[in-house]
């Protein structure tokens, strides 16, 4: 009977968990320009940036990268 209550405190532990977000992404973790730009735009960019690829908001990300 424990094993039961114990099963179902976590299912609904998982029910209620927050979603799956992706690792924090930073310039240095893309070989290319290109990779960037692609990951940011499709992330969001340039109406939000949560990776904080775009420092000066132009719409272009990681410019060092060019």
């Amino acid at each position: 009977m424990h094993r039961l209550v114990a099963i179902a405190a976590a299912l609904v532990a998982l029910a209620f968990a927050a979603p799956a977000t992706a690792a924090d992404k930073d310039c240095a973790d893309f070989s290319t320009w290109r990779q960037a730009q692609k990951f940011y735009k499709n992330h969001g960019g340039p109406r939000y940036d949560p990776h904080r690829l775009d420092a000066d908001h132009d719409g272009i990300a990681c410019e060092d990268l060019r």
